[in-house]
């Protein structure tokens, strides 16, 4: 009789195979896996509590189970299953000592708005880590906080300041954004100032980074409302200037120039539509007569891209 041979089981990174938490089976290597889960997610930086990696599902492990529960929007039952594979996925993302970014390389090129994408943050070139470099300017692929009355902002500009919870997950999950990324920021709503840089500094590394094409979905989805605005206030205004040309006989530039600056913020909306029909020097001229935009113009770059 000839006996078989079975390759032995490796047990998948991401996935229990027992329950942890209250009434669960609580194998020591489990509950140690998700204490470390736990601790590498940040939950000390977030709730100023430390959890001891023993693999003793005590009291203290079980609150910590159900602060990410909460978090996640799942019962805060303190209990985790092996079907709970959301829960697994959204702490196996975030920020812990091994973790190392895999978007390093993608693109960075989009179909229309491409000086307001290129102005609304940077990529780096070759691998660094989220929330431990050095600080690297503007790096969009992650939760950050540009200052003053900012909100939390994610990609290119998407800034939550002024945005429901519900259409801040929305958009994310249109944009391809995993549900427990959406999730969690989708708490960001309305936040701004000082709020906003606390929700970065405690959720930023759960939510870890988007991807290349999930920044450039999200971005495209927001630049065809601030263009749509842009398009409806022109004409509305456009239609009592005589000579003025439609919307789509603009020059492409000074269309670019405009969305840029409802992206960002408009001031004077009639001036800005008056410059934009009398053409690119009038714009420029425009530009730099409005300090409101005229400090924005080392960065934005808008008069010479109009040259």
């Amino acid at each position: 009789m000839t006996g078989r041979s079975h390759a032995p089981m490796t047990l998948h990174p991401d996935r229990l195979f027992s329950s942890v938490g209250t009434c669960g089976t609580n194998a020591p290597a489990e509950v140690k896996r998700i204490q470390k889960l736990i601790s590498g997610a940040g939950y000390r930086q977030s709730t100023g509590r430390t959890l001891k990696i023993d693999g003793q599902c005590g009291q203290g492990t079980i609150e910590a189970i159900r602060w990410y529960q909460r978090l996640l929007n799942m019962s805060p039952s303190g209990l985790i299953t092996p079907v709970d594979t959301y829960f697994i996925q959204a702490l196996s993302n975030a920020l812990s000592p091994h973790w190392r970014p895999r978007n390093t390389r993608g693109a960075l090129r989009v179909h229309e708005g491409q000086i307001t994408f290129d102005a609304e943050g940077s990529d780096y070139i070759t691998a660094v880590e989220p929330f431990r470099q050095h600080r690297y300017l503007n790096f969009s692929r992650i939760l950050h906080w540009p200052g003053g009355r900012s909100g939390v902002t994610l990609g290119r500009g998407y800034d939550m300041r002024e945005r429901s919870t519900g259409e801040i997950y929305a958009t994310l999950r249109q944009a391809g954004i995993e549900e427990f990324k959406a999730v969690i920021c989708s708490r960001a709503a309305y936040l701004r100032n000082h709020l906003a840089a606390q929700f970065v500094k405690v959720y930023g590394s759960l939510v870890g980074e988007i991807t290349h094409e999930q920044q450039i979905r999200l971005f495209e989805i927001v630049y065809r409302i601030k263009s749509e605005e842009a398009r409806s206030l022109y004409s509305r205004l456009a239609k009592n200037i005589s000579g003025a040309p439609s919307w789509n006989r603009l020059d492409r530039k000074i269309r670019d120039v405009v969305v840029d600056i409802f992206y960002q913020g408009v001031y004077d909306a009639q001036g800005l539509i008056k410059a934009a029909i009398e053409g690119k020097d009038a714009l420029a001229s425009f530009i730099l007569s409005i300090p409101q935009y005229r400090i924005f113009e080392d960065n934005r770059k808008r008069v010479r891209y109009l040259k």
